[in-house]
Parts: structure tokens; sequence; C-alpha cells
């Protein structure tokens, strides 16, 4: 009898002792089973398979007690007027399920954190500004709006006409204007959208990998690794100028932020459900009211902020936005091939080791063919 037996034949005595009632299924099916979904669930769940190096010698870590360590994120290109974040999150409201009371606990944490704790964040939603806020309004739209009450504007991307619409606010509205994008269309249309005047763009990863024909069996981090090289190809050669992507989606925890930022991402759009959940986690035996919900946003916030400075520190910065590509390592070969991230204990990746050998083999026997036609031989191969 080996282990595994002898497990499923205590669980199944401790249960009948537990319950007095035998089972009516069998426990090493279950077993299987779960074991089952949650290797499936291993497999999607790509974030889980990435890791963060360290500081090293040549970049010792920092004291977040004792040192300053930056998370100050701006909005806005250096020709308009720019909004000033103490955290690289935007409260993302686009749930229309959210009651009023949550939105009005929202509304009082927000205040309470700028005030209190100079904790400035921005708050995304497509009802009308409230007036008594002290953090920034970003206004979501679809076409062009009557005035101009809030300091930021999230225009949802309609195809060819959103781009007249962006010339018309740009003329009226020097403030960030950032362009909602939730499908496939950030491949061909961000450049032509920062040259009529955007200030970044913002990508919905869950709409994209469930509804986009191109990445529709990929994960997030292939979304945001291919929204911030679309980013960089379109400054290459000169500076980006404030250019901004802002990830919202499958990004809901400080781990998750400090990869995205990693493989790109400026500024994390993280949903006002979702906080408001993890704000509310093991606290549901106190009764909730707008002031207890507030409250709990506001400690959940600042324990999220203290992540977002430890980590960096950690890994031997003070700044939050110098976090790279290079910091992030991965034992996984679907995740180094659709976010191009290193191999652990090799250093290069996946991508890099088939090149290499699709280089000596075409070496060997004496071929030749263009780059072109070799990054497309190579990407039937990988499979990206």
């Amino acid at each position: 009898m080996n282990i595994s037996d002898k497990f499923i034949i205590r669980k199944s005595i401790l249960e009948l002792a537990k319950t007095g009632v035998p089972r009516a299924s069998s426990i090493d099916q279950q077993i299987k089973r779960s074991y089952n979904e949650r290797e499936m669930e291993e497999r999607e769940n790509l974030w889980d398979c990435i890791t963060v190096l360290g500081a090293q010698l040549s970049r010792p870590p920092y004291d977040p007690y004792r040192e300053s360590i930056s998370l100050e994120t701006s909005l806005g290109r250096d020709c308009n007027k720019k909004v000033i974040l103490s955290m690289p999150l935007l409260i993302y409201d686009n749930d229309t399920a959210i009651e009023k009371h949550s939105l009005q606990s929202l509304h009082t944490a927000l205040n309470m954190l700028a005030v209190n704790n100079r904790t400035i964040l921005g708050l995304v939603s497509e009802s009308a500004a409230i007036k008594d806020r002290k953090y920034p309004f970003f206004q979501r739209i679809i076409d062009r709006p009557a005035e101009y009450n809030f300091e930021g504007v999230i225009l949802e991307y309609k195809g060819t006409d959103s781009i007249q619409i962006l010339q018309n606010i740009r003329k009226e509205f020097n403030g960030p204007i950032l362009i909602e994008i939730i499908d496939d269309a950030f491949r061909e249309n961000t450049g032509q959208l920062l040259d009529a005047g955007a200030d970044g763009i913002v990508i919905d990863t869950v709409r994209i990998t469930l509804k986009g024909k191109l990445y529709k069996d990929t994960h997030a981090i292939a979304v945001i690794h291919d929204a911030r090289r679309v980013i960089n190809q379109h400054y290459k050669g000169k500076d980006n100028d404030g250019a901004t992507l802002i990830v919202a989606g499958d990004v809901n925890n400080a781990g998750k932020i400090i990869k995205a930022a990693a493989l790109g991402a400026d500024i994390i759009g993280y949903s006002t459900s979702l906080l408001i959940a993890n704000a509310e986690n093991d606290q549901s035996e106190i009764d909730s009211n707008i002031e207890t919900t507030a409250e709990r946003i506001c400690q959940h916030i600042l324990g999220t902020k203290g992540e977002l400075r430890g980590i960096p520190a950690a890994m031997g910065y003070s700044n939050f936005h110098n976090i790279s590509p290079a910091d992030l390592r991965t034992s996984n070969i679907n995740a180094s091939l659709q976010a191009d991230i290193n191999l652990e204990g090799i250093d290069t990746t996946y991508k890099n080791i088939v090149e290499k050998v699709l280089n000596e083999y075409l070496l060997l026997n004496g071929l030749q063919i263009v780059d072109n036609e070799k990054q497309q031989l190579l990407r039937l191969i990988v499979g990206r």
C-alpha cells in the first residue's frame, strides 16, 4: 500500500467519524478531479509563475521606513496639464451594479486619504463628477462632453470617429485624455491616437483576452507586454514625452501590480467592486455603513501603498517606476513566450533559445533567409 492509498483511507475514516454518514462518491476520484482543476488553474494563472528578483550586491536594498521610496505618478504629456497621483492607481468604476452606498463610501475614503494621509488617487466613472471631491476625477465618455468639470477624460475607442472626437476635445481641454481600448485595436491605433493628442491608452486585459482575436488564448501578461512594446516602438529614437499605459482588469493585488509595472504598465486601473470587497474581507461580522466602509477602504489602500513601497525597496529601487522586465524571471515556458521574460537560471527567454537553435540549423545547412521570414518562421515554431 503506497502513501496516497493510506491518505485516502485515513481521509475516509476521519470523514465518516465526523459526519457519521458513508460517502456517496469515491474520495480518490474527488482528489484526482481537484488536482486536475488545480493544475488547470495554475496553468492559466501565469502571474504565479513569475518571480521578482531581489536586491543584489550592485544594487543594495533600501529601507522603506528610513529612506524615501517614490510612488508618485503623473498623467499627461509634456505639452498638456498634468495630474499627479501619489500612487500608480486609478480607482476604475465601470461596474453599474455598484450600490450608491458603496460609491459614497469610496468618495469619502478618497477624500480622507487626500486630506489626512496626503495620498491622492484618481477616480474613473461614467457618473457625474462629485463637486466636493479632494481627488482628481476622470470622466468616462464616448462622445464630446457638454462641459469640462473634471480633471481628466477617458474616451472609449469606437473606431476612426473617436480620433475626430479626441481632436475636438483636445482643442478645448488641456488635461489628460486617455483612450480606453477593449480589443486588439491598440496594436494598430495607439500611434495614431498619440499623434492626435491622447496622453495614453487604457487596456482592459480581461475583455481583450476574452474577446480579442489575437489574445483569445493568452494571458494578461501578453497584452501588457505588447501594449508597452507598441508605445515604445512609436517613440523609437526619441524620448517618451509622457504617454502613459494604464492596465485595467486582472491586476488585483500588490504582487500583480509590481509584475504588471515591470512588464510596462505605468498605472493600474483598480476595480471599485474589487477594492470594496478586499477592504471588507474578514470584517463581515461588523455592520457596515458609509463611514466604516470608507475607513476600511482607507486602511486597504494604505496597506497596499506600504507594499508598493516595500517591494521595490527590497528589489533595490527607490522609485517604483524603475522596475523593468529585467527584474522578472520564470520557469514557465508559456510565460516566457507571452511576455519575453527570462527563464530562471539561464537569464534568457525561451524564444531566444529557439532562435539560437534555428540560427545554428540555418548556418549548418547553408541556408539564408531574410530577417522578416526568419521571424515569421520563429513565430510558427513557438506559437507566438
